[in-house]
């Protein structure tokens, strides 16, 4: 099996807006063959991330068995490793990017690249985002359609 794409809540948002699951069903069926066949993976706080939201996507997703990976501690190791090196990545007192340094761990742990819709930060004493931190610890990062490119989907 290939290293997964670990997806950010950022993603899952912004595909759950601009392609409705009952308008735009091949690119679901598409996510739905990634998730069952380990291509897809978002770890388990990314699934809680979005529980906090107003709409149906967290349910949606959770549907999906195998896409939300479960903490284990190779997971939290990493993700102290992450939380460490990449200081204020997750805004711990804010509802939003609690998630993200369990995303970087994913993708350490995992061998895999990140995808998320978040840009590297503007301020060099900025609060470090997603982009920062797979660059700290080397790791291949992408947009969404980053990810559409390299894995060839074509709607």
């Amino acid at each position: 099996m290939p290293p997964p794409y670990v997806i950010d809540a950022s993603v899952w948002i912004n595909v759950w807006r601009a392609h409705p699951p009952d308008r735009y069903v091949s690119v679901w069926a598409r996510i739905d063959a990634a998730v069952a066949d380990g291509t897809i993976r978002s770890p388990e706080d990314v699934r809680q991330e979005l529980e906090r939201g107003t709409d149906d996507l967290a349910d949606f997703l959770s549907q999906r068995d195998g896409l939300f990976a479960p903490l284990d501690e190779a997971q939290m190791a990493a993700v102290r490793e992450v939380q460490t090196r990449c200081e204020g990545l997750a805004d711990e007192d804010g509802e939003r990017n609690r998630a993200d340094p369990f995303v970087v761990a994913l993708a350490r742990v995992r061998q895999g690249t990140v995808v998320t819709a978040e840009r590297g930060r503007r301020d060099a004493n900025g609060r470090p985002r997603i982009p920062d931190a797979c660059q700290e610890f080397g790791l291949p990062c992408l947009d969404w359609f980053g990810f559409l490119r390299e894995v060839d989907w074509v709607f």
